[in-house]
């Protein structure tokens, strides 16, 4: 090889990752993510295949102490979004910007979360004989939502389509709004806050998780510190101490929603503020070492917690009661998971193997709506044709179902990465 094409070898070839020097971006976050929703579509895909085995779905009874590694895929996601909050906050209170429009912006994505979880837990639950069918009524819902939160480019342009998207957006919710056709709520607007939703509880635990993140923002110690608070929040409520505050428990579950969820959220802000380019901790070793010892320090809270389960059914590990065991065995293998992640992206600086599940991390609202509104497409397909849902039935069995769900979650992650690649992205 000549002294010319080694130097441009050496030119295009892409310098190893520092074995000592952490990286400004963290790659595997956005790894982490993507496979955390790319799993939540496959489980929740599975949950309709029959003869699925029990260790593919929630833990049954809905209140045995257990679980499985589908009850982790929920909390694994708060986790990475208290993850994400010294990045997306902090970068806000770095450059300057004023802490009411840091607040403006946190309390607008919280209401937002809110709004798409209600719509969200309507569609599940409309009544027939409506002008629109349910399938119908829920398609163009979530066009609307993709509508009213696609992010263009900025431009002149764009941001001229933006708004006017935006408007046709909320007129179409809005006149959804209207025609919706709920059960035993007969009034100008049936929509109901049933429950929030799994966006919802996002928005909730979100709310609780920015306020700690800027109260102590520089002192992890105290940021760790009101998780554990939080916790006991769950433990009070377990135990009736907010019975009587029911102008807030009509909206809220003060335990699960304020307590325990905001407190998952909370332990992933703690490891996200050791990943930041202010952190004192920079180095790869230190960086994984503190993961470590972490994620063994919540897995230790969370085994001697539920040492009292025999004492108070608050103390078993259970997904539905938002426990804190659950809670903190889930943050611990979610960090373990991390930490490997980690390892092979950002310190080995093995990427590629990511290529499937990049779209889903870097497009997740848009990924997980996805999936609903093909859900709806393919029941409007079946009342238009033979009346046969052609999915559902490749769900009879779990030897078809199985790829069925599989292909399904791959397919949600490539369409989410296609339309990103057209400008179509999410975001709140």
């Amino acid at each position: 090889m000549s002294q010319a094409q080694v130097a441009s070898a050496h030119q295009v070839a892409p310098a190893a990752p520092s074995p000592d020097v952490a990286p400004k971006r963290i790659e595997s976050i956005d790894t982490l993510r993507g496979l955390t929703i790319l799993v939540m579509i496959f489980v929740n895909d599975l949950a309709g295949v029959k003869e699925a085995p029990p260790w593919m779905k929630h833990v049954f009874p809905h209140d045995a102490d257990g679980m499985t590694f589908v009850d982790v895929v929920f909390p694994a996601f708060l986790f990475i979004v208290g993850m994400s909050i010294p990045f997306g906050v902090g970068r806000r209170l770095e450059r300057g910007e004023p802490l009411s429009k840091v607040w403006r912006h946190i309390l607008t994505r919280t209401l937002e979360l809110l709004a798409i979880g209600v719509l969200m837990v309507n569609g599940d639950t409309m009544a027939e004989g409506g002008i629109l069918s349910p399938p119908v009524w829920n398609l163009l819902m979530y066009v609307g939502v993709i509508l009213v939160w696609n992010v263009l480019p900025r431009t002149q342009k764009n941001r001229k389509a933006a708004v006017a998207l935006r408007a046709v957006g909320a007129a179409l919710l809005f006149a959804l709004a209207v025609l919706y056709h709920g059960r035993g709520h007969p009034g100008f607007i049936e929509l109901r806050p049933q429950w929030w939703g799994v966006l919802g509880l996002i928005g909730w635990a979100y709310l609780v998780a920015c306020t700690t993140y800027i109260a102590f923002r520089r002192h992890i110690a105290g940021v760790i510190g009101m998780s554990a608070l939080l916790y006991c929040v769950f433990i009070a409520n377990s135990a009736g101490r907010f019975a009587t505050l029911t102008w807030i428990t009509r909206w809220v579950d003060i335990g699960s929603m304020l307590g325990s969820y905001a407190a998952l959220v909370v332990s992933g802000v703690a490891l996200g503020m050791i990943l930041t380019p202010s952190s004192e901790i920079q180095s790869h070793r230190e960086r994984i070492r503190w993961g470590i010892v972490y994620g063994f320090a919540l897995a230790a809270a969370g085994y001697l917690l539920h040492s009292g389960h025999e004492i108070h059914r608050m103390f078993i590990i259970n997904k539905i009661f938002a426990t804190p065991p659950w809670c903190l065995w889930s943050a611990a293998i979610t960090i373990w998971f991390w930490l490997a992640i980690y390892y092979l992206m950002d310190v080995r600086g093995w990427k590629r193997w990511a290529t499937p599940v990049e779209p889903a991390g870097q497009n997740a609202l848009l990924a997980y709506v996805l999936a609903p509104l093909l859900y709806a497409l393919f029941g409007i397909l079946a009342s238009v044709g033979p009346g046969l849902n052609f999915y559902e039935r490749l769900g009879t069995t779990f030897a078809v179902g199985f790829w069925r769900s599989v292909v399904f979650a791959f397919g949600v992650t490539w369409l989410a990465g296609a339309l990103r690649r057209m400008n179509l992205q999410l975001r709140l």
